[in-house]
């Protein structure tokens, strides 16, 4: 019995540990719908693709220049959606577990997850600017890949295998020119949407268990 209440004793003491350590309030939820707004904005970006007639087969398009407005304002409406979906569920989350979002934890993972997420950014914006639309793809997989893994450590380490998951897909993406939305709707959007599911039955079940 004695071994019973010391093991269950040093459990309860490894939770509160990773309470006040690791960001905790991620939902599966927003996760999905996110992998959701990616397809969608990938439809749309298909959609004014066609309006220069064809995917291009090399890495340099400076005939897009045309239609890069319209690509940069889906995928921000895209990033708008998801960092507005993630806040609304985590902080919602956090509520219901009594607990503040705005907290120590919650600043070093979203400080360590959009430093590399906005200089990938930046470059990407660079890229479309200047015609190298079909290498945008592949560019935007791997530093969002780097920054999910560089946020691991201090939140869920199961985004680890998912931001691994998306360097593979976005070097993968590298090595075929105008396939570029293939990958970045898999990357984006199928890839959240299965780890969106795989979160909500395999952890989120057992946190409410618990």
């Amino acid at each position: 019995m004695k071994n019973i209440e010391a093991i269950e004793t040093v459990k309860e003491i490894r939770a509160m540990m990773e309470k006040s350590s690791r960001f905790i309030s991620f939902s599966g939820t927003s996760a999905i719908l996110i992998g959701l707004y990616a397809l969608g904005g990938s439809w749309i970006a298909r959609s004014v693709l066609t309006s220069v007639n064809s995917v291009p087969d090399g890495y340099s398009a400076p005939l897009w220049l045309a239609v890069a407005p319209q690509l940069i304002i889906t995928a921000l409406l895209v990033f708008v959606l998801a960092l507005g979906t993630i806040l609304f569920f985590s902080v919602r989350k956090a509520k219901k577990r009594q607990q503040s979002f705005f907290n120590k934890p919650a600043y070093r993972t979203f400080f360590n997850f959009f430093l590399p997420l906005t200089t990938g950014g930046i470059f990407c914006l660079a890229l479309l600017l200047n015609g190298y639309v079909g290498i945008v793809a592949p560019v935007m997989l791997l530093f969002y890949g780097v920054s999910l893994i560089n946020a691991a450590k201090y939140t869920y380490g199961s985004i680890f295998g998912l931001g691994c998951a998306e360097i593979v897909l976005g070097l993968l993406c590298a090595f075929f020119p105008g396939k570029g939305l293939l990958f970045w709707s898999a990357g984006f959007g199928v890839l959240h949407i299965l780890y969106g599911i795989y979160f909500y039955v395999s952890i989120e079940r057992k946190e409410r268990l618990s």
